[in-house]
C-alpha cells in the first residue's frame, strides 16, 4: 500500500487494493488481456491473488483508475530507481473508456508525478510486440519508441514475447505535457458539448 492520490478532472488514481477484484475482474475478456505477461484471472479470487502479486515489490506503485468515481482500470509504477527512472505498465482500461479521457489523463498524472515528486529521468513504457493497439496508444502519448527487445518476457498466452519499448526523458517532458493536456482539454470540451457538465 502506498499514501499517493493523484487526480485531474473527472480522473482519479487512488491506490489500488485487493478489494478491487471483483470491478477489475469485470472489465477483462481474453483479447484484452492478451498483451499481458501473466495468465489471465478466470475468477475473483484469481484477480484476488494477482493483485497481491503486482503489489508485493516495494519498487511498485499500483493504482487503480477510476473516472466520475468508479474504476475504469488499473496501472502502475515498477521497477522504480530512485532519482534514475521508472517504468509504467500493468495497465488496462474497461473498453468503453477506450480512445478517451482516461488514459491521457492517467498518463499526464503518472508523468507528471515521476518527473516531479519521484524526480526521475526517464519513464519507461513497453507493449507486446504484437499489441499494435497498445502500440499506437503509448505513441501517441508523446513517447520515443526506442526498438523491439526480442524474446523478453512470458506471455498470457505461454509463448515469450518480444516487448516493444518506449521512453520519455525529462527534456521531453514539457512538450508531452502540453501534448496530453491538450488531448484531455479536447475530451473535457467534447463531454461538454449540448450542455452538460
Amino acid at each position: 500500500m502506498h499514501p499517493v492520490t493523484l487526480f485531474h478532472g473527472p480522473v482519479t488514481l487512488r491506490p489500488l487494493t485487493v478489494d478491487d477484484a471483483p470491478a477489475l475482474r469485470a472489465l477483462i475478456d481474453e483479447a484484452m488481456w492478451a498483451g499481458m505477461s501473466s495468465p489471465m484471472p478466470r475468477d475473483d479470487a484469481e484477480m484476488r491473488a494477482h493483485l497481491e502479486a503486482l503489489m508485493a515489490p516495494e519498487s511498485t506503485l499500483a493504482f487503480a483508475v477510476e473516472l466520475d468515481g468508479e474504476v475504469v482500470g488499473r496501472t502502475a509504477f515498477y521497477d522504480h530507481v530512485p532519482g534514475l527512472r521508472a517504468e509504467v505498465g500493468n495497465t488496462f482500461y474497461a473498453r468503453d473508456v477506450w480512445g478517451g479521457i482516461v488514459n491521457p489523463s492517467a498518463k499526464l498524472l503518472m508523468f507528471g508525478y515521476a518527473f516531479g515528486e519521484l524526480g526521475v529521468e526517464r519513464v519507461s513504457l513497453r507493449c507486446d510486440h504484437r499489441n499494435a493497439r497498445s502500440h499506437a496508444a503509448i505513441a501517441r502519448l508523446g513517447a520515443r519508441f526506442e526498438g523491439t527487445l526480442r524474446r523478453f518476457r512470458p506471455a498470457a498466452d505461454g509463448t515469450i514475447a518480444d516487448v516493444d519499448y518506449f521512453s520519455i526523458v525529462r527534456e521531453e517532458w514539457a512538450a508531452v505535457r502540453a501534448g496530453l493536456e491538450a488531448r484531455v482539454a479536447a475530451e473535457l470540451e467534447k463531454s461538454n458539448v449540448g450542455g452538460g457538465s
